[in-house]
């Protein structure tokens, strides 16, 4: 298939006519003038995307079906898209659709207040790698072009050079981390809130509805001559949000999604309690994993640009850390299960509820840490959880996708497409979930762009992704349970990062 960046062949060169290599040349200047003023690690992730693209690299907005005055069929049967969930798969959907495909109406329902989505403290840290600065590169749209969205992002962040394992005894392995290496460009921890922001800042700001979508079990639909109408209900039937002239609904609503239960049983109403319904395909892996970010160095004596991991001899508790940008630290400790007369019992049980949880959890996870045998990295660690607000720390469950299998990522009536979690919860031993939910949006806005009708547009979207997401969410589940055994296993790095647009 012919890709939507096609890479350029030098071969052709001698065939071009006096004035494309004018033309080139002045375009190779401006370039290199911009290339030159980045650092030497960072020149590489510019020069990488130059080379891969027959225009420059901030000429993003020649991609977007508006900028060429065209609009294919299905752009124009996707006005009015309601996409629920405000999470980087939802926002990079929704910019995606308007600067890719052309789709101005598009409405983003996000279930948290207002101060609580502007925060860019929320949600710990995102690992971005080659494919997904590609994507996010793909999506975005700038009118100057000086503006260079992979930089930005660089800046944001802490990128990756390796990953130091802190061993019994004090001893270190330092392992590289070879993605530039190989690809051209690096691996970066950014702080998920300031990616959530990143994208948030792509959208017309009455794009993003916060404190909506809560409780959503399904839909109904009706049409006329004129339009067609979608309502949001609830497990009764009743009507959460009219949202008029809506003909898709994008199901961004994370690993728990209510939209991935109603695809998967190809219904449109789920009449149970939703939380049991969303969590019937989910898989618990028996651990929680509770991280953070924090305004405080890792300490000069740890390899810069480096994360570190360290594992209890049991492989109860795990610790990482690593950089998050300049000053920043990103911090994770995942607790396994124990288990009492018989029972499971995870790491937050007995917390209390409401507003004191966090602190409880905060002091909680400190009393485990100092349990440990100490070292002087498990005592970094603990510095850096006493400097983390509780109110910023993030605990989730280890969940994923039971399995995939070959059903559509779409539903029946074509009213339903699930993106990010939502289509394609995987472990997160190889650091893809906002890849993987920029790919998403990136692939789904381009089908959208090129399709001949909407319906036909959805089943090339599902076409594209599934096999690719069954794939990476088997690898993910296969290292997440080998590394905990101290088990070797195929690193398939290299096939995630050459994904490319197609």
């Amino acid at each position: 298939k012919t890709p939507l960046v096609p890479k350029t062949d030098s071969g052709d060169s001698a065939h071009k006519s006096k004035q494309e290599d004018n033309n080139n040349n002045n375009n190779n200047t401006k370039y290199n003038q911009h290339h030159m003023r980045l650092p030497p690690p960072l020149r590489l992730a510019t020069a990488f995307i130059s080379r891969t693209s027959t225009v420059p690299l901030s000429s993003r907005s020649l991609f977007s079906t508006s900028a060429l005055n065209m609009k294919s069929n299905a752009a124009t049967q996707a006005e009015g898209t309601v996409i629920v969930g405000g999470g980087i798969a939802g926002l990079a959907v929704a910019a995606a659709l308007r600067n890719v495909a052309g789709v101005s109406n598009v409405k983003v329902l996000e279930a948290s207040t207002k101060a609580s989505f502007q925060t860019t403290d929320s949600g710990a840290a995102a690992q971005l790698g080659p494919n997904g600065l590609r994507a996010l590169n793909f999506i975005s749209s700038s009118d100057n072009e000086d503006d260079d969205v992979v930089q930005k992002v660089l800046d944001m962040g802490g990128i990756l050079e390796g990953n130091v394992m802190m061993m019994p005894g004090g001893q270190t392995m330092a392992i590289p981390d070879t993605t530039q290496a190989d690809t051209g460009m690096p691996q970066v921890l950014v702080r998920w809130g300031m990616l959530r922001s990143f994208l948030a800042d792509q959208l017309p700001e009455d794009v993003v509805v916060t404190e909506a979508g809560k409780d959503i079990a399904g839909y109904k639909s009706s049409s006329d001559d004129n339009s067609q109408h979608v309502s949001m209900i609830d497990t009764s039937g009743n009507t959460i949000a009219d949202l008029s002239s809506t003909p898709l609904i994008i199901g961004a609503d994370g690993v728990r999604s209510a939209f991935r239960a109603l695809v998967r049983k190809d219904v449109t109403h789920l009449t149970t309690d939703v939380t049991d319904a969303s969590g019937e395909d989910v898989k618990y892996g028996g651990r929680i994993n509770i991280k953070a970010v924090v305004n405080k160095s890792l300490g000069e004596e740890y390899k810069s640009g480096h994360t570190h991991a360290a594992f209890a001899p049991d492989g109860s508790v795990a610790v990482f850390a690593g950089p998050a940008g300049e000053g920043s630290t990103y911090w994770a400790i995942s607790v396994a299960d124990s288990v009492t007369d018989g029972d499971a019992v995870t790491f937050t049980d007995g917390l209390p509820a409401g507003s004191d949880e966090k602190m409880a959890l905060k002091e909680k996870l400190l009393a485990k840490l100092n349990s440990l045998d100490s070292d002087a990295y498990i005592t970094t660690v603990i510095d850096l959880i006493t400097e983390t607000s509780a109110e910023n720390i993030f605990c989730q469950k280890s969940e994923e996708a039971k399995e995939l299998g070959t059903h559509p990522l779409h539903s029946a009536d074509g009213r339903v497409v699930l993106a990010g979690d939502a289509a394609h919860a995987m472990s997160a031993s190889y650091g893809q979930a906002a890849n993987f939910a920029l790919e998403d949006a990136a692939t789904f806005a381009a089908c959208i762009r090129d399709g001949d009708d909407l319906e036909g547009a959805l089943k090339d979207y599902s076409k594209k992704r599934l096999d690719r997401c069954i794939e990476m969410q088997a690898r993910s589940a296969e290292r997440a349970a080998k590394a905990m055994k101290g088990e070797q296993v195929e690193d398939v790095s290299k096939w995630i990062f050459q994904w490319e647009i197609a």
